[in-house]
């Protein structure tokens, strides 16, 4: 993941502005009229009607919550949610495929290659086992989740642009 979409950069300046020791309002050009303020942001939030997925992925990516616990329990949550939905099977490989797929989504370097050996060290599981099974079902995930996180962006902007 060597660059962000320019979409994830926006959201995250926009994040920024929830950490008040981080930001100069001072700063912040427009004098009253049009500055954007942390409660704008959290409004923007709220209003933003995001679904469990797309809020845990905001919460993963763009907050930087994701250690490796926060990371689990989210896989945890996300295959939840798309057994509810019949996106995926209750299976112990689709919530390692998750949880592997949030992994290279959420805490790589901009190096990491997904390699068999690589998820398989992730996942704790052999390399025939991703290699098998997992592989085609780590990339379907991570696809979804990736599309998952780009309309959660899209509406967070919408109601920002609307605060604006």
């Amino acid at each position: 993941m060597a660059k962000k979409p320019t979409r994830l950069k926006i959201m995250e300046k926009y994040l920024r502005l929830l950490n008040p020791k981080t930001t100069n309002f001072d700063s912040v050009g427009g004098g009253n009229h049009g500055a954007l303020t942390a409660q704008d942001v959290c409004v923007a939030l709220s209003y933003a009607k995001l679904t469990p997925v797309q809020s845990h992925l905001i919460e993963l990516y763009a907050l930087n919550r994701n250690s490796i616990d926060q990371l689990k329990l989210s896989a945890r949550v996300i295959h939840e949610e798309y057994i509810r939905f019949n996106m995926a099977e209750v299976s112990e490989d689709h919530e390692i495929s998750i949880f592997v797929a949030l992994v290279e989504l959420c805490k790589v370097p901009a190096g990491y290659k997904p390699s068999e050996r690589n998820r398989a060290v992730i996942a704790g599981v052999s390399r025939m086992r991703v290699q098998r099974h997992l592989g085609k079902l780590i990339d379907d995930f991570k696809k979804l989740l990736s599309v998952e996180s780009g309309i959660a962006v899209a509406k967070i902007n919408m109601q920002i642009k609307n605060i604006k």
